[in-house]
């Protein structure tokens, strides 16, 4: 089948790593189509969009019903490291429950390939006490064993992209590290953290977007588990420290102010296994990266500017005496 004119149902088309992939997609000749809970109608920028929300599985059957996706790149989720008791079953419904209905839905269809976003936050089954840390990391590590599930016994070709620390231009959550850090140095704000001692692999947005896009077209790669980083690790502290030396703020951010999560994983992607089966590998580094994400900030102020509100843009949450409240942001 050629891949000019393929119609392909991308959730979460409008997050941070779906407007990457979505464009790619369409710069590839592809037919896209898109799910939000809000009604976009039609299409807009490229992509045929469909109301929905994917905790409901009749409406997810209905859209994949009337789309009919030769493939499908499933990236929708509520991405948290809350520990939290309350956090379950919000995350269990929106990651696991939405996750199985999409896997049920294209099975009925029989899609041609799904692609799930899997995370580095995944236990590894190679350890010797697979535990996940949070509600995320439960729901994603059950996602991604339904998913080899509806492979071997349904025959559904999926592939889960098990990807790590994702960062870049675009990315509009600054309660994660990367753009709580540099929004903080920007506005004037001391960033405060925890003691930055962990080790990570982060992969620049560019590179996953491409990697997602080899991993819908590729063959034979059927019910494998594909590890989506860079293949090395730098610390928390090592990025906070790289992102000052490029904005250089007259202050340092503040290490050791807030407790480290619980259960934290320091993976490392073998970025050597997906090159061999996908000739993927994460091209951008680090410093180049940060360097882009820096620059995107700059150009875009209304994402983390206090006074955005007075021009109908999104303001961040305020505490009480109108600070932002201080999150680690990891």
């Amino acid at each position: 089948m050629s891949e000019a004119g393929a119609r392909i149902l991308v959730t979460g088309t409008s997050g941070f790593i779906g407007q990457h992939l979505v464009q790619r997609l369409i710069n590839r000749g592809c037919e896209v189509h898109g799910i939000s809970r809000r009604n976009i109608g039609g299409q807009a920028d490229g992509v045929r969009w469909w109301q929905g929300n994917l905790r409901d599985t009749d409406r997810t059957q209905q859209i994949v019903d009337a789309v009919q996706p030769e493939r499908i790149v499933h990236l929708a989720s509520q991405v948290t490291g809350d520990r939290s008791l309350e956090r379950v079953l919000p995350v269990l419904h929106d990651n696991l429950v939405s996750c199985v209905g999409l896997l049920t839905a294209a099975a009925r269809n029989r899609c041609l390939r799904v692609v799930l976003a899997g995370s580095m936050e995944e236990p590894d089954l190679a350890e010797g006490l697979a535990v996940p840390g949070s509600p995320y990391a439960a729901a994603k590590w059950a996602g991604s064993a339904y998913g080899r599930m509806f492979h071997a016994l349904y025959g559904l070709p999926v592939v889960v992209a098990r990807i790590f620390m994702v960062y870049g231009p675009g990315q509009q959550d600054i309660a994660k590290l990367v753009p709580y850090v540099i929004t903080n140095f920007l506005r004037g704000e001391v960033p405060v953290l925890g003691s930055g001692k962990r080790a990570i692999d982060w992969v620049y947005v560019e590179d996953v977007a491409e990697g997602l896009e080899r991993a819908c077209f590729a063959d034979g790669i059927g019910g494998l588990t594909l590890d989506m980083g860079s293949g090395r690790q730098d610390t928390i502290r090592d990025v906070v420290e790289s992102l000052a030396a490029i904005i250089q703020p007259p202050f340092d951010p503040v290490f050791g102010a807030l407790a480290d999560r619980p259960l934290d994983r320091e993976p490392v992607a073998d970025s050597g296994r997906t090159e061999s089966i996908l000739g993927w590998r994460a091209t951008t580094p680090l410093r180049r990266g940060l360097e882009q994400t820096v620059r995107w900030y700059r150009e875009h102020p209304q994402i983390y500017r206090w006074d955005a509100g007075a021009s109908g843009l999104a303001t961040p949450s305020l505490g009480p005496v109108g600070k932002m409240r201080p999150r680690r942001g990891n």
